[in-house]
């Protein structure tokens, strides 16, 4: 039989990227698709989201990079995360009422809104699609506490490393980047408010990359030359990132649910 699904459905963003870990049929799809609202573009350097506003939407980021961060009263700035093409943004802050930190483009933002209760909603209707985005989330969190990690253990030299990779299988989940490049819109500034550096270690750390042939870094693209080294410099290992399906014991009870 031929698959129904429409061509919009398919093709979005979000559904590729919960498809890679939960099997998605075409109405689950399709509806995930017609809850959103038309796309919109957040111009960069303006927020999407403030600290301690009440989100009026979840967003589904369609195109563009952003950072959650928080600012300290004296104007110190901690990026928490980059948020990439595929997340959405705001739904933890709706289960909470409050926002906890602020989103800021750092290139034009497109983005479609979800209303909070269609959400919920959907998720009663379709119990897969709130398992997708349950796992979603998990992945999240995994990529939290290796934040909290290169920050507090992990050297210049390593978590800058360390973070590359991570931003380069992000990416590819989401078809943006190729075996071993992709863009990177981030200032030097934007990297040391990241890793919890100053400017001058960045562009240090940057240039010895260079200098030992690791990567290279032009006009806003950066391609990884060795992976293998740069991954045993960061101790990298991909797991949290989980890119494949559920195991196969939940994959089955999955297909259970109607």
């Amino acid at each position: 039989m031929a698959d129904s699904t429409p061509d919009n459905a398919t093709d979005n963003i979000l559904v590729r990227k919960l498809g890679v870990s939960v099997p998605l049929g075409g109405g689950e799809k399709a509806a995930l698709v017609a809850l959103l609202s038309p796309s919109r573009t957040v111009p960069a350097g303006e927020d999407l989201l403030l600290e301690g506003q009440r989100p009026e939407a979840v967003f589904l980021v369609e195109d563009g990079w952003a950072i959650r961060y928080k600012l300290l009263p004296d104007g110190r700035r901690q990026v928490l995360n980059f948020v990439l093409p595929g997340d959405i943004v705001g739904l933890r802050e709706n289960l909470f009422h409050v926002t906890p930190h602020s989103v800021g483009p750092l290139t034009d933002l497109v983005v479609s809104g979800i209303d909070p209760a269609g959400l919920i909603e959907l998720f009663r209707d379709f119990p897969k699609l709130a398992i997708a985005v349950a796992w979603s989330a998990a992945r999240e969190g995994a990529m939290m506490e290796e934040q909290v990690v290169r920050i507090g253990r992990r050297s210049a030299y390593e978590s800058m490393a360390h973070l590359f990779l991570e931003l380069l299988k992000r990416l590819q989940m989401v078809g943006q980047a190729s075996a071993k490049a992709f863009e990177l819109p981030v200032t030097q500034e934007v990297l040391a408010d990241t890793l919890g550096l100053s400017v001058v270690h960045v562009n240090r750390t940057l240039r010895r990359f260079r200098k030992e042939g690791l990567l290279e870094l032009e006009e806003g693209r950066i391609r990884l030359l060795d992976l293998e080294a740069l991954a045993r410099i960061a101790d990298f290992e991909s797991r949290y990132l989980n890119q494949q399906r559920l195991p196969q014991t939940k994959r089955e009870q999955l297909l259970r649910i109607r």
